[in-house]
């Protein structure tokens, strides 16, 4: 039996080698720097779902694309949730940017706008157009509220393309958002017209309209972000071309959509209204992807089907020859205590050498099995097309609404059933105080939710 396992072990080393030459193979054919994968994106998908938002934006700080434009709006929305407005790096991006804006009109998807970053990613719709949120954001948290409104103004265009109304995106959400953006920036007449366009957008949303009635901004506006971003998840389908059914993506959002309230530090209470959730931006982003990249990620994707089938093939060859290997050699050497206690009119001899044959299918099923197992989990993990998927991570999933005209002692609390947030006025200007805080309103992801804490 220790010949046996030093065969499993030689062979285990000969295969370790042998993959690892595959794999620098692969990687020295490779030109393209490393992109983050969702395993990069983990740590700070973790902390932000315990609410921890300093530890996720430092946890990305270290990783790869640093400069690019997924990871600059990531920073900067991160850094925005804190009330550190850090957007220079953002603002040159737009500058960068803002000339490249593409349209596209195609039978399948009526209206896209493409825009392509410096370091060739196709931003989707919703990214460009939160890119001009979080700027004018940024701009009134610094005071400067023309900039701020110029940026609302850019959101809005893209939002109000002069395009059918069938194929150009708009969306309530986004809409309610920039409204309040108006309000920050000191512009109430902008923030009613945008306030009117999301009721149109969704007649559930009857208490915007009569919001955007108010001929004043309330004394007090309340916006939580809620929600830490859509997970992209592997959904292969059944398609008349097996390699795009097979690298078909969906998205999950893990809000839970709670109820939330804002109590004022003297315990006055304001009902919330919730937006419709960001469903629609990841759907149009998957048939921008799509419209753009099908041919091109079904040559990349097919590349990679074969290269980690073969892989896969192999070690299943492997571990099966090293499991047949432990099954034949324990048959043998059973065999032959066995036959020689027979012989010899041994009981015990006979019984010890159909327990090492026993054993011996025994161990080689085992390795069979989890070699097997090990290997097309590996295989699936190699070809799943979420790993790598590239988008802007962590916007919220949705956003509450509160406002007041009634006197209003900060700090305030934004609380759902499952936690609190203080928050402070982020801006006061022209007579209104607006306050954006972040809930994540998720169940926490690697670890248990920190009581109550504020920013």
């Amino acid at each position: 039996m220790r010949a046996m396992a030093r065969r499993d072990s030689a062979i285990s080393r000969g295969f370790g080698r042998a993959a690892a030459i595959a794999l620098l193979a692969l990687a020295a054919g490779c030109s393209s720097p490393a992109l983050l994968t969702k395993q990069d994106y983990a740590p700070s998908v973790e902390a932000l779902s315990q609410g921890r938002v300093d530890d996720a934006r430092a946890s990305l700080m270290p990783l790869g694309e640093q400069g690019g434009f997924i990871t600059t709006m990531e920073k900067t929305y991160l850094a925005l949730l804190e009330g550190r407005p850090e957007i220079d790096d953002l603002a040159r991006f737009a500058k960068v940017i803002e000339d490249q804006l593409r349209y596209k009109v195609s039978r399948e998807a009526r209206t896209f706008f493409y825009v392509q970053t410096p370091e060739d990613y196709y931003a989707g719709e919703h990214e460009i157009i939160w890119m001009h949120m979080l700027l004018s954001w940024g701009y009134s948290l610094r005071g400067k509220y023309e900039d701020a409104c110029v940026e609302a103004r850019s959101a809005d265009n893209l939002l109000e393309l002069p395009w059918s109304p069938v194929g150009r995106f708009d969306d309530p959400a986004m809409r309610l958002f920039v409204a309040g953006l108006w309000t920050m920036c000191g512009d109430w007449k902008e923030a009613r017209i945008d306030l009117r366009a999301a009721a149109s957008l969704d007649p559930s949303l009857g208490w915007t309209k009569e919001l955007s009635e108010r001929e004043t901004p309330p004394q007090h506006l309340f916006i939580a972000l809620g929600g830490i971003g859509a997970e992209p998840y592997w959904d292969p389908q059944w398609s008349v071309s097996p390699l795009r059914g097979g690298r078909k993506i969906g998205f999950r959002l893990r809000g839970l959509k709670s109820s939330l309230d804002i109590v004022d530090a003297h315990g006055l209470l304001f009902h919330s209204q919730r937006s419709p959730d960001a469903t629609p931006w990841y759907e149009r982003h998957l048939a921008r992807n799509n419209e753009i990249q099908d041919l091109i990620e079904d040559s990349h994707y097919a590349k990679d089907v074969v290269t980690e089938g073969s892989v896969a093939t192999v070690k299943i060859g492997a571990y099966t020859a090293v499991g047949l290997a432990w099954g034949i050699g324990g048959t043998a050497l059973g065999g032959a205590i066995a036959y020689a206690g027979a012989q010899a009119s041994n009981g015990d001899a006979v019984r010890l050498g159909l327990v090492i044959i026993a054993a011996g299918w025994t161990k080689g099923w085992e390795v069979m099995s989890s070699g097997t197992r090990e290997s097309t989990r590996e295989f699936k993990q190699q070809v799943d097309p979420s790993t790598g998927y590239r988008l802007v991570r962590f916007l919220p999933d949705y956003l509450w609404l509160a406002w007041s005209d009634r006197p209003v002692s900060y700090p305030v609390e934004a609380r759902t059933p499952r936690e609190a947030k203080l928050a402070l006025p982020s801006v006061l200007n022209r007579g209104t105080a607006v306050s954006i805080v972040f809930v994540p309103d998720v169940r926490a992801i690697g670890g248990s939710r920190r009581g109550r804490t504020g920013y």
